[in-house]
């Protein structure tokens, strides 16, 4: 299976980074993961000029547009694959000295992988919990960026794990709802639905957005999301996932058939 990276298509078990990228060193630099179900990219424009977007925030500079993006990743997935697969595009700031200092003429690191994606819907519903060990920081910048700084979003994951669940919803630092570790959540209650708002740490996912003209966006504190009569996770590669349980406590899908599907 080829990559490609900075410019060229190349085997995946050729590719290699120089060992002073900041993306591997610092987290420097940001990625985007989209879906392509049968040999069709979804949602392309949406996510290449969000990822270009979000490189911009952190002063990344980008030398491919959104078209070059896009035909890129039309290429890979001429490759042979799977009816569903994940495309992840990495862009760091790429080789620099050691510190923290930019370099003031950034040679960026662009590399695009095809992986596939299995069907969501073959998967049982998660059971999740209210994470305890991390906080997402509503204030800064990065709450609102994919940036390659995912640790947070780990421990979590872990913490769920480590309990016996599938997934964690993460609080902000006033103790309101942000997200899932690798989704937005969406909560039913009393038959009106709720979205954190970008605000309160939600990432601003493309699914979400798709949604948000259903939904109300909402601070949901815990005993809100403990009231739920469902929650919903969604993304890109999960699409609108209903959560089987939270700390414990039986959900419900009531919208099997979601009436606000994108």
């Amino acid at each position: 299976m080829k990559v490609f990276l900075n410019g060229e298509f190349i085997e995946e078990g050729a590719a290699a980074l120089p060992v002073t990228d900041r993306g591997f060193t610092l987290g420097d630099g940001v990625f985007d993961t989209m879906l392509a179900a049968d040999g069709s990219l979804v949602d392309a424009d949406a996510h290449f000029n969000r990822l270009l977007k979000h490189a911009a925030v952190l002063k990344i500079p980008v030398n491919m547009d959104v078209e070059a993006l896009k035909k890129t990743a039309h290429r890979l997935i001429g490759q042979p694959a799977s009816q569903r697969a994940a495309i992840r595009t990495t862009v760091s700031r790429g080789p620099g000295e050691r510190g923290l200092t930019p370099p003031e003429s950034p040679q960026q690191t662009i590399l695009m992988r095809v992986s596939p994606a299995s069907d969501p819907s073959t998967s049982p519903p998660p059971h999740l919990v209210i994470a305890e060990t991390v906080r997402r920081n509503e204030h800064s910048p990065l709450s609102r960026i994919k940036s390659l700084n995912y640790g947070d979003n780990i421990l979590a994951l872990m913490e769920a794990r480590g309990k016996g669940t599938d997934d964690a919803i993460i609080l902000n630092t006033a103790g309101k709802a942000a997200c899932a570790t690798a989704a937005n959540i969406f909560v039913l209650i009393g038959g009106e639905l709720f979205t954190p708002p970008v605000s309160d740490g939600a990432m601003p996912g493309i699914t979400r957005q798709k949604l948000l003209p259903k939904a109300i966006e909402k601070s949901l504190g815990i005993e809100d999301m403990m009231e739920a009569d469902s929650i919903y996770l969604t993304s890109s590669i999960l699409g609108i996932r209903a959560a089987k349980s939270l700390n414990g406590r039986k959900l419900l899908d009531l919208y099997r058939n979601f009436p606000i599907a994108a």
